[in-house]
């Protein structure tokens, strides 16, 4: 449930003159465990009985959060695209953020992870997927098409021989 859309039930209700229990109760019934705590609901009821009848959060005080920014996320996006190594102080020092903040971005907006110092995206893009998929089809195609010769044709990666030598130990040797 929105908190929009749980607030204006609530000022509903209010104005129909249910106490807080009532409006609790009957969203309760209605919404089941989507529903708003007692307490929200007690402290929405107040803001509306001393005249707050808006049902949006006030402005609040303080430094605004930059991490949800769409551009911000976007510039930090450029600069690992430009460079796959770059590190999170570099981009602290770039953005103007700090340390948490950009980790976030990275991790939670951007999905991506360090492997091996490079920044990589532990999930596959749109265009990623649909290439995949893409590449899928025609696979299929080509194995409907000649099934007998197929796996013959089909190149994975490089063949390459690997020997496994397993050298005498001490303890064998003396046997």
């Amino acid at each position: 449930m929105e908190k929009i859309e749980a607030r204006s039930v609530i000022k509903f209700l209010y104005l129909k003159a249910y106490s807080s229990r009532q409006i609790h109760d009957e969203m309760k019934a209605v919404y089941g465990e989507d529903c708003p705590s007692y307490g929200t609901i007690v402290r929405w009821k107040r803001n509306f009985q001393t005249g707050h009848m808006s049902l949006t959060d006030e402005p609040r005080t303080g430094r605004p959060s930059l991490r949800d920014s769409a551009a911000t996320v976007k510039k930090v996006e450029d600069l690992i695209l430009e460079d796959r190594r770059v590190t999170i102080h570099v981009i602290k020092h770039e953005t103007d953020l700090g340390y948490g903040s950009v980790w976030k971005i990275i991790h939670e907006e951007l999905h991506m992870s360090n492997v091996s110092a490079r920044w990589v995206p532990r999930f596959l893009t749109p265009l990623q997927r649909q290439t995949r998929r893409d590449l899928s089809r025609q696979m299929m195609t080509l194995l409907e098409q000649d099934e007998e010769n197929f796996f013959g044709r089909l190149v994975t990666m490089d063949e390459r021989w690997i020997y496994l030598y397993d050298p005498e130990t001490k303890e064998m040797s003396k046997e």
